[in-house]
């Protein structure tokens, strides 16, 4: 383990004296390689309402070398009262969230762009190592993922919708190092393997750092995935958190908005029927309960939500450990949240 001393001595190490200090805990947890790759980096946040806060904010913190945000959408009196990077005022959410930002993290290189994420060619996104967008339509979405799969460049998207929130990852063809446990004179085993053999054997070990690769399919791919050929045991361990995002995604593409009253209730429903069709699944899967409960944005889900979306883009610049392939799906109702694989069948 690298001493703050020594990184400060390093030649190599890429960082000032100032950053090693503050990066100090980070750079013991995973390492001085990855961190000079987050500090090599640049950075698309696309949307900075609740979800799109928690992950510039944990980004920054943790060190890239440059973020720029994207958001066209004017300051409103909501923006006081639940975004924490909002705290004068002006016309342009993204724009007035710079200073707080860069009072964070004053060696991170941090931009607003409040033009529409729509009026952005494939040129512009290819400037960044990562694009993250949150709060768009899936016709964006799915847009700007091919555009970035084009151009290898690590794709997210998310967002939060009352107690129910998603983030999704699309990193094509990405190469990580993970520790693994080796018994001597054994093949590497993982970690968690490795602990329930240690009780059991006195066999001598040690941790060793191995490459893996894991492929990414595409979200337009990822959406068009078929259920209707799911046996129905698939569906007790899957819960039905995926098809209510859908519903609730289809309700921003359809009306350009989030569901905010009791009168989009009936909205709501109707297009859980046809989210229910296009999947070729029961409409009773998700119960239509809830529509009681994703109403506004929560900041405890976006907190939550932002922080595994934060997580996941880290682990992808740093190439440290296994990422999430491909949903993770988070119901504040039960308190649950899961990875769930899907793709198409191959």
């Amino acid at each position: 383990m690298e001493t703050l001393m020594e990184i400060n001595q390093s030649s190599e190490a890429g960082l000032t004296a100032d950053e090693a200090e503050q990066y100090d805990r980070q750079i013991r947890l995973w390492g001085l390689d990855a961190q000079k790759r987050l500090r090599s980096s640049t950075v698309l946040v696309v949307g900075l309402r609740g979800l799109g806060s928690e992950v510039v904010k944990n980004i920054v913190l943790a060190g890239v070398h440059a973020i720029t945000i994207l958001d066209h959408t004017p300051l409103s009196k909501d923006d006081f009262a639940e975004r924490f990077l909002i705290r004068q005022d002006g016309e342009n959410r993204a724009l007035q969230a710079v200073a707080q930002l860069q009072m964070l993290n004053p060696n991170v290189l941090i931009s607003a762009d409040s033009e529409r994420v729509e009026d952005k060619g494939e040129e512009f996104f290819t400037g960044f190592d990562v694009v993250c967008v949150t709060s768009c339509t899936t016709q964006s979405m799915v847009r700007i993922d091919e555009i970035c799969r084009k151009n290898n460049i690590k794709f997210f998207c998310g967002d939060v919708w009352g107690y129910y929130g998603y983030c999704f990852t699309d990193l094509s063809s990405h190469d990580y190092t993970m520790e693994v446990v080796k018994d001597k004179m054994e093949d590497c085993i993982e970690v968690e393997a490795a602990r329930s053999k240690r009780k059991s054997s006195n066999t001598e070990r040690e941790m060793v750092t191995i490459k893996k690769c894991q492929l990414f399919c595409s979200l337009r791919d990822s959406l068009a995935v078929n259920w209707s050929n799911k046996p129905p045991r698939y569906f007790k361990r899957t819960p039905p958190t995926f098809f209510i995002i859908q519903t609730l995604q289809a309700f921003k593409d359809e009306y350009h908005r989030d569901p905010s009253c009791p009168s989009d209730s009936e909205l709501l429903l109707s297009l859980r029927e046809q989210v229910a069709l296009k999947y070729g699944i029961s409409k009773d899967l998700f119960e239509e309960s809830f529509v009681r409960h994703c109403n506004s944005e929560l900041s405890p889900v976006c907190a939550i939500v932002g922080g595994v979306l934060g997580q996941e883009i880290i682990k992808a610049i740093s190439a440290k450990d296994i990422p999430y392939n491909n949903w993770f799906l988070y119901n504040g109702v039960n308190s649950t949240g899961i990875v769930e694989t899907i793709q198409p069948s191959t």
